[in-house]
């Protein structure tokens, strides 16, 4: 059974629209379809036209309404023009996941300015420009659930990943910051962070047997993560079972995080 041939197991966001960025693949792709699954209508954004394409095709094959945009999240333009379409599309918007990012392995010696803006712009500034643009509907309504995707890599280093940790780093306190800030409205404002799972950007390295049994053997879980174990926590966090929990990261890793202290 293909994961767009799998019931609805309940339906939490019934009615709600949610903004997912980076959903042409991987861990958005799988977001945007288990919030589908469980009856919300979508917005969602991405540079790659083909992916997007095919992410949207399968909303819409659940049933769901969808709007989709090519949107670079380091142009404020763009980033606010999507924000805007959603409203005018389907009249307010619930839910933020702020899943756009990219990864960086260059020593930190030979890093180049154009590779630091890069990373800080699409992994920082783009998650800025979108929290930023739908928190005047979400304190309007009183209401709004935003989750960021960061990584474990926010708390632990790794060796060639100086700027990615430090973007990482930078989500994850933003995403505390802005939790602070939007203190007496009823929008919770958390951040998932993912460990070694299985996607685009990660699919050569794992392709080599050597490299994904060395990852496996620090993986308490032993084994590596995949796009729906994220996808189930950003839903967790997004739905008003997670009501109390804010300013916080849950970290989605099988435990690796346990083996880098």
């Amino acid at each position: 059974m293909t994961q767009e041939e799998k019931p609805c197991r309940c339906h939490r966001f019934e009615d709600k629209v949610a903004i997912v960025t980076g959903a042409a693949s991987g861990i958005g792709r799988e977001t945007a379809l288990q919030f589908a699954r469980e009856g919300a209508h979508l917005a969602i954004c991405d540079v790659s036209a083909d992916g997007l394409a095919e992410t949207r095709q399968a909303i819409e094959a659940l049933g769901r309404a969808c709007l989709s945009m090519l949107v670079d999240v380091r142009s404020q333009e763009q980033v606010e023009a999507l924000v805007q379409a959603t409203l005018e599309r389907f009249g307010t918007l619930d839910i933020l996941v702020n899943n756009a990012g990219t990864g960086q392995f260059v020593p930190f010696a030979f890093m180049e300015n154009e590779e630091y803006d890069r990373v800080m712009d699409i992994n920082v500034r783009g998650m800025f420009f979108f929290c930023r643009a739908v928190l005047p509907t979400m304190m309007d309504n009183d209401y709004g659930k935003i989750v960021n995707i960061t990584s474990i890599m926010s708390v632990v280093a790794g060796q060639g990943q100086s700027i990615y940790n430090t973007s990482k780093g930078a989500a994850k306190m933003m995403t505390q910051g802005i939790a602070v800030d939007v203190s007496g409205y009823h929008i919770n404002v958390n951040a998932v962070g993912p460990g070694m799972v299985l996607t685009g950007l990660t699919q050569n390295m794992l392709g080599d047997p050597d490299q994904a049994e060395w990852f496996i053997e620090r993986i308490p879980q032993r084994r590596i993560g995949l796009p729906e174990d994220i996808a189930a926590a950003v839903l967790f966090l997004a739905s008003d079972e997670a009501s109390y929990i804010h300013g916080t990261t849950l970290f989605v890793d099988g435990g690796m995080i346990c083996t880098r202290g």
